[in-house]
């Protein structure tokens, strides 16, 4: 069989089924999560995921695979600069990783054109999601990473971009109980139509010893929240709620006796 026949035979089954894609850029079978996501027909999918579980990861193979069909754009919001640089990196490199004959029309450090007319940008959520706003997907994906910090204000004015055969999909870990994101997650009358799917690392055999590490490392807080999928209030409290839960017990108060004796 000739190199380029196992390179069509390979790009088509990925097509077909993407997760083939991200076990051969993880190296391992994908997680249950993964899979839901990646075949899902769903228009808009919001993921509910854990610290450190994959998530950029996945959206790269997302993005890589929509570049492959003509014409498609996939524009991703971050919360910052920074979190799009390197989210875009794992973009470029999925797409590398592909192997298809299609040259890169332009390349930057957020944006790939390519030559089968396929966009790839990565926007910082800044100044309103300026960078996304006036855009119009009509084939392709618009994602938010990270979208419980990232502002309403950014949803108000990029969440209509998604037009005709785009998916519009929210990926992010907990942050506070309000915000647009909050409440796509929790409210099922308001937000009938979105697929919702819990991404928990505790559940996931391959996470245990990033679990347990951070378990040590971390406030109970914390790893309600960064590993328990927990929504995090209105305002986070000084001292621990298990810890002040410990100082209760029944043991009998300490007997101190008379403290004034022999003043």
């Amino acid at each position: 069989m000739s190199r380029e026949v196992a390179l069509f035979l390979r790009t088509l089954s990925e097509r077909l089924d993407p997760t083939l894609l991200l076990a051969r850029v993880v190296e391992a079978p994908p997680d249950p999560w993964q899979r839901q996501l990646l075949t899902s027909t769903s228009e808009t999918i919001m993921v509910l995921a854990s610290r450190r579980i994959g998530k950029s990861t996945t959206v790269g193979v997302m993005a890589a695979q929509e570049l492959a069909k003509p014409r498609h754009e996939v524009i991703i919001i971050c919360p910052t600069l920074a979190q799009s640089q390197l989210l875009f990196a794992k973009i470029a490199y999925t797409w590398d990783l592909i192997g298809l004959p299609i040259a890169d029309k332009r390349r930057t450090l957020l944006e790939l054109h390519l030559e089968n007319g396929s966009i790839a940008r990565c926007v910082p959520a800044g100044q309103e999601g300026t960078g996304a706003r006036g855009h119009g997907i009509k084939r392709g994906a618009l994602i938010y990473d990270e979208a419980a910090f990232i502002p309403d204000k950014v949803f108000g004015s990029t969440l209509a971009i998604a037009e005709d055969d785009a998916k519009t999909i929210l990926i992010t870990t907990p942050g506070g109980k309000s915000g647009r994101a909050f409440e796509m997650w929790t409210d099922y009358e308001d937000f009938p139509d979105v697929e919702r799917i819990r991404a928990c690392s505790l559940d996931l055999p391959r996470m245990a010893k990033t679990v347990e590490r951070a378990r040590r490392n971390m406030s109970p807080l914390e790893f309600k929240v960064e590993h328990g999928l927990a929504w995090m209030g209105r305002g986070t409290p000084f001292f621990d709620p298990e810890t002040i839960s410990k100082a209760y017990t029944d043991t009998p108060p300490l007997a101190l006796g008379d403290i004034y004796a022999g003043l």
